[in-house]
């Protein structure tokens, strides 16, 4: 009975590191996927954006959009950012007076008040053309929680240790409780050894907003996590007729 429990204990541990690792991954890969297709669409790219990815509800975060005149007379773009909010799209626009080669930094507050879908802040800056001037288009999306009353950072922070100490910890017990390990054992523990290395890839590729990584690896992370406690767990082989 003890052993049962100290397993069980170590599957828990595990699976809660694990689902910790999914939820911020999965919830940065949400932000930046409803971003991605928020407020006007133009063809162009290229707008440089540095936005937060988590804030906590009562925390206020500044998006800035590097903009850069690259051309060698002056040039006036003007600057739209498209907000979010519960009352519907705010759209904010800032003209710009740029010298020759000459970049300015814009900067836009967000907090609470621009929530939607209960967890997020979507924003969507847009660079019309101007002359010869190129137009330029970026988006971000921020995911808002706290843990414990934490910051938003202080909560990223939190879960990506948390994680990484429960899968750990996990881990280990398992090795302690079941070594040395049967073939069944040894299988299963490669299995949870996989998938807590896609879990946390996909949480280190949605740090920078790799939303093309982090989608897959979540995806794959998720039918990893179906089979192991079907096939391994639920219906082990030696139970099979």
């Amino acid at each position: 009975m003890r052993l049962k429990l100290l397993s069980l204990l170590a599957i828990l541990f595990f699976l809660a590191g694990v689902l910790w690792q999914l939820f911020l991954s999965g919830g940065i890969l949400w932000a930046e996927v409803e971003a991605g297709v928020y407020g006007s669409q133009i063809n162009a790219g290229g707008l440089n954006l540095n936005c937060p990815l988590v804030l906590s509800p009562s925390e206020s975060g500044t998006v800035t959009a590097t903009i850069t005149n690259r051309l060698d007379e002056p040039a006036a773009p003007l600057i739209t950012a498209e907000v979010s909010s519960a009352g519907g799209m705010q759209r904010l626009g800032t003209p710009l007076a740029l010298a020759p080669h000459e970049t300015r930094i814009v900067q836009w507050p967000v907090n609470d008040s621009d929530l939607v879908f209960g967890r997020l802040i979507l924003v969507n800056v847009i660079q019309g053309r101007y002359g010869d001037l190129d137009p330029g288009h970026g988006y971000c999306g921020i995911l808002v929680f706290n843990l414990f009353h934490l910051n938003g950072i202080h909560s990223l922070v939190a879960i990506m240790i948390g994680s990484i100490v429960l899968v750990s910890a996990g881990g280990i017990l398992w090795r302690l409780i079941h070594a040395p390990f049967d073939e069944p054992a040894n299988q299963t523990f490669k299995a949870c050894e996989g998938l807590a290395g896609v879990t946390t890839l996909a949480l280190l590729t949605a740090l920078p907003r790799w939303w093309g990584l982090t989608l897959p690896l979540d995806a794959f992370a998720l039918i990893m996590l179906s089979v192991i406690f079907t096939e391994f767990l639920l219906f082990p082989k030696s139970d099979k007729s």
